[in-house]
């Protein structure tokens, strides 16, 4: 028995003892690869909707800022992890823009899925059919309806209802291809209840769970069902996920994907195993008395071929640009015109978008006070304002506005949410500014405090629409909550999960910003020395990050983050105070609190090593982007 087997029979031990229907099959893509299905995997898949929609280069852009940003992938079961791979942008987010693009969501978009739609089914699929023959249950990610084509051809009927499970919908269920969950605003919201409830009951009627060919990386609705899982709720339940590559050594903990770790943390007992899926399948047919998997058939990939103009891949790109919040993108394309950005109010919302991330925010509060009062985006125009009077530090008249356009909604969730998020930022920057302090804390005690335990997840359909400006009003709130018990914020944890949602959702700039109240929530003074390496870095990645994608604002804010006198010289922050249009008050706040704060020498090994200039980072990034 060579070693991969092996392997692969000690795994298939962990279901000794148990019959096929006390076992729950959980697949993915990766089940589909093979010939006959030969449908791409999931990375794959992505490449297909890049190619098809989107201006040549766009994908290459994405990949350059997530390496700069830090977003890393690490195959579990690679022999050379030393490098890792710039992560693939989500599936989800790419096909939302192609959509949008097209003229009112064109259903036709998804003819780019039509080979998953006639795919025929392959051996694992035939392994799932049998499977359910005995009893079993079998949950998929999958459009494809290929476990059900394997069991009517083996079986002579079709498969018995609630036999197969779709949890993100399926060819046969669906006439419409945009109910499928395949782009973002489809999977954002999570899991109906009723949805959630049903896979709960299959986790827990079950004694085991195999998973193959699924990369556990549904972090909408998935991860977040068994996030909410009390400790031991699956405690006695074993996991075979099987990896689908060849690896001796063991998956250290650092390696595994989020889901696992969830799952562990809810009580189940999760194994990891590098090795072929059809072997570790052979083994289990042995032990259930089911045929063998038979040879694999050739893979004989498609590519299916739509009619994309240049003028719809101009605007598809634009729309990818602005949801991952590519500024310098989206500036480029805005100059060479041929976005669609026509309509006034869609020419606004980006305009705003970028004088905000430029720091230009007496621009743009002119530009929304010449707006109309009374126009479809009059929500917008009411925070906006309000928000530039706070980020210039104007504190007091941006209370006093705020709080007036807030009492005029009465009927729209998310502008509620919005004027209420930036209102309890003011009042906790007021709390946070000397010279407005006791008028802060009066404000804080008629604030209302935070909904939930964990300040992230939200309870009602509405707000789940919602869930990005809830995250930030729930965020505040939880600040705020630590301001009125007298101390400071001393559980980042709701500014990291924030990060992750945005970056999940593909939106960088929201990540970062995240990123940078959790580097302001978890600064401790003591923990940190003049010259301290760690400090640096997390600074100057921020730093470098934000100018990459083009946001200014976000670069220099770094300046005012805590500790920084400990990082940058009297110089740099001179230069973030006057490149941002911060009031003239403001600005001598912020020097009051910088200066005695700034340490004689900021050394590293007994030499000065300053941040690195702002001409120096743009002709680095300009040489990355070519």
């Amino acid at each position: 028995m060579s070693a991969q087997e092996s392997v692969v029979a000690d795994a298939v031990e962990l279901l000794a003892g148990l019959r096929p229907d006390q076992v729950l099959l959980w697949s993915g893509a990766g089940i589909s690869v093979e010939g006959p299905t030969s449908l791409p995997s999931g990375p794959e898949l992505t490449r297909r909707v890049f190619d098809t929609f989107f201006e040549e280069g766009a994908l290459a852009r994405v990949l350059t800022c997530h390496q700069v940003v830090g977003l890393h992938t690490n195959p579990q079961c690679a022999y050379d992890t030393s490098l890792p791979a710039a992560r693939l942008p989500r599936l989800e987010t790419a096909l939302d823009a192609a959509a949008r693009a097209r003229p009112d969501g064109a259903p036709d978009t998804f003819d780019v899925l039509e080979d998953v739609r006639n795919a025929e089914p392959n051996r694992l699929h035939a392994f799932a059919a049998d499977h359910i023959a005995l009893g079993g249950h079998h949950v998929t990610a999958n459009f494809d309806t290929c476990v059900e084509q394997a069991y009517e051809a083996r079986q002579g009927g079709p498969v018995p209802d609630g036999a197969v499970h779709h949890f993100h919908g399926s060819f046969a269920h669906s006439l419409d291809s945009r109910e499928l969950g395949a782009t973002l605003s489809r999977i954002r919201t999570g899991f109906p209840e009723e949805e959630a409830r049903h896979l709960l009951r299959l986790l827990h009627g079950h004694r085991a769970v195999i998973v193959i060919g699924y990369s556990g990386s549904d972090y909408f609705d998935v991860d977040q069902l068994v996030a909410r899982l009390p400790a031991d709720a699956l405690r006695g339940l074993r996991v075979l996920w099987v990896m689908h590559a060849w690896h001796p050594a063991h998956v250290p903990d650092q390696d595994v994907a989020p889901l696992q770790s969830l799952l562990r943390g809810a009580g189940a007992d999760v194994h990891i195993v590098c090795g072929r899926t059809d072997l570790l399948l052979t083994h289990v047919a042995r032990s259930w008395g089911l045929p063998e998997p038979a040879e694999p058939l050739p893979r004989t990939p498609a590519n299916p071929k739509l009619r994309i103009t240049d003028g719809e891949r101009h605007r598809a790109t634009f729309l990818l640009y602005r949801s991952l919040g590519l500024h310098r993108e989206v500036r480029r394309l805005l100059r060479e015109g041929g976005t669609g950005v026509d309509d006034p109010v869609e020419l606004r919302a980006v305009l705003s978008q970028l004088l905000w991330e430029a720091g230009a925010w007496n621009t743009l509060r002119r530009m929304w006070w010449r707006a109309p009062a009374d126009g479809p985006d009059r929500h917008v125009r009411a925070e906006r304002i309000g928000a530039c009077l706070w980020a210039q530090g104007r504190l007091l008249p941006a209370w006093l506005w705020l709080r007036r356009q807030r009492a005029k909604v009465v009927d729209d969730t998310e502008a509620r949410f919005v004027l209420e998020e930036t209102v309890n930022r003011v009042i906790e920057h007021m709390h946070r500014t000397p010279d407005l302090r006791p008028l802060g804390r009066r404000l804080l005690d008629r604030t209302p405090a935070a909904t939930h335990d964990d300040g992230t997840e939200p309870d009602s359909d509405e707000q789940k629409r919602r869930e990005g400006a809830f995250r930030a009003l729930q965020d505040v709130r939880d600040s705020l909550d630590a301001l009125r018990r007298g101390a400071a914020r001393s559980d980042h944890r709701h500014a990291e999960q924030s990060s992750t949602w945005f970056q999940e959702s593909g939106d960088l700039q929201g990540m970062l910003s995240y990123r940078h109240r959790a580097l302001r929530d978890g600064y401790r003074p003591d923990d940190h020395a003049p010259g301290d390496e760690a400090l640096r870095a997390s600074y100057e990645q921020l730093l470098t990050a934000n100018l990459f994608l083009g946001s200014t604002a976000g670069a220099w804010r770094t300046a005012l983050l805590p500790g920084a006198p400990r990082v940058f010289t009297t110089h740099e922050f001179l230069f973030a105070l006057t490149t941002l249009q911060y009031g003239w008050w403001h600005r001598f706040r912020l020097l009051a609190w910088y200066l005695p704060r700034r340490p004689k020498h900021v050394t590293t090994g007994g030499r000065r090593a300053p941040m690195p200039g702002r001409r120096g980072l743009f002709h680095a990034i300009r040489r990355r982007m070519r």
